[in-house]
């Protein structure tokens, strides 16, 4: 072996393995990642997975768009809870998502807290889906706890990787939140957390995140109406509307605004007057708010009023079929 064979070698050998640069640093897949995450925002499902898959070709080893197709499906699963399948869909795909997360940590090609970051938000959306649809269970408590993990991992490494925060923030409003009965429980799961930092962690996302900040202002929403603070969350809510006006599943929000508070006439009230200014623009945006307020009108044991206006609804034309398939389980319900 000649000498400068064996100097190159050596070179070779002693330097250290380059690691992939952050997505947000490859022009290219961040623009990607923010188009899949505005269509999904926007309800335009079908373009935001085409931009999650085209991610998962081109980053096949990244966990990436495997999270950001998972998350259409806990939005369809808003938006037509008729369907079971939806479920079976989400967990199957963030199963792979966290099974790429995984390997790619062991790889080592891409940075660790960038992984780990997309691994805490798989677990915490999966969370998040079983809380949703089932409520409160171990299962919940449990894949909090593990997305928990990943996130605190990602804040000691990086304390200025921003997006991070609305995990921690989330895990630490909503465990610091438990009911004192369950606490014991919690406790016994390793789950406990301070409200206070939560909402601040929570609002530093909302206001300064790279990816996150849609996703900060959902939790803050939610947040906000679990302290009693209706005028603050309501704002929230309204921008989020403003921001993304495609996405009728936030309609359901404000029906759970108005019920929260008791107060089911000025709720039935709201969507009249919204549905008359939606109708303006899209007769599809027009049918959802106005089942909203069939919802209410039964919320408030008038079936009458509700099923007039579920003919309303369909007297505007046809329905998507997720809503057609709705309004016709809330009529059998309400006959």
């Amino acid at each position: 072996m000649g000498p400068m064979l064996s100097l190159f070698l050596a070179i070779f050998l002693a330097a250290p393995v380059q690691t992939a640069s952050f997505i947000y640093l490859d022009p290219s897949a961040d623009q990607t990642v923010r188009r899949a995450m505005n269509a999904t925002y926007n309800l335009d499902l079908a373009e935001a997975r085409r931009a999650a898959r085209s991610l998962q070709s081109i980053r096949p080893d990244h966990p990436v768009g495997f999270v950001l197709e998972a998350e259409t499906y806990w939005w369809e699963a808003q938006i037509d809870p008729t369907r079971d399948d939806i479920e079976d869909q989400f967990f199957k795909i963030q199963e792979k998502a966290i099974s790429i997360g995984e390997k790619a940590l062991k790889a080592k090609k891409y940075p660790a807290v960038e992984i780990q970051a997309y691994l805490a938000s798989a677990w915490g959306s999966k969370a998040r889906f079983r809380l949703t649809q089932d409520g409160v269970g171990v299962g919940v408590v449990l894949d909090g706890r593990t997305a928990h993990n990943y996130a605190e991992e990602v804040y000691q490494a990086d304390p200025k990787y921003t997006d991070i925060l609305v995990g921690i923030g989330a895990y630490n409003y909503f465990t610091g939140k438990i009911p004192s009965v369950l606490r014991p429980f919690a406790y016994f799961l390793g789950a406990s957390g301070d409200p206070v930092l939560g909402l601040q962690q929570i609002r530093t996302v909302a206001e300064k995140g790279r990816y996150a900040r849609t996703e900060a202002k959902i939790v803050l929403f939610t947040a906000l109406m679990k302290d009693g603070a209706y005028a603050d969350s309501f704002k929230v809510l309204q921008g989020l509307m403003s921001e993304y006006p495609a996405n009728h599943a936030l309609y359901a929000w404000v029906t759970e605004w108005y019920l929260d508070q008791g107060k089911k006439t000025d709720g039935i009230a709201y969507f009249e007057k919204f549905q008359a200014e939606k109708m303006a623009t899209s007769t599809r945006l027009a049918q959802y708010a106005l089942f909203q307020k069939a919802i209410l009108q039964a919320e408030d044991e008038k079936n009458a009023d509700a099923l007039a206006t579920l003919k309303r609804v369909r007297a505007l034309g046809a329905t998507e079929a997720a809503l057609g398939r709705t309004v016709a389980a809330m009529e059998k319900a309400l006959k």
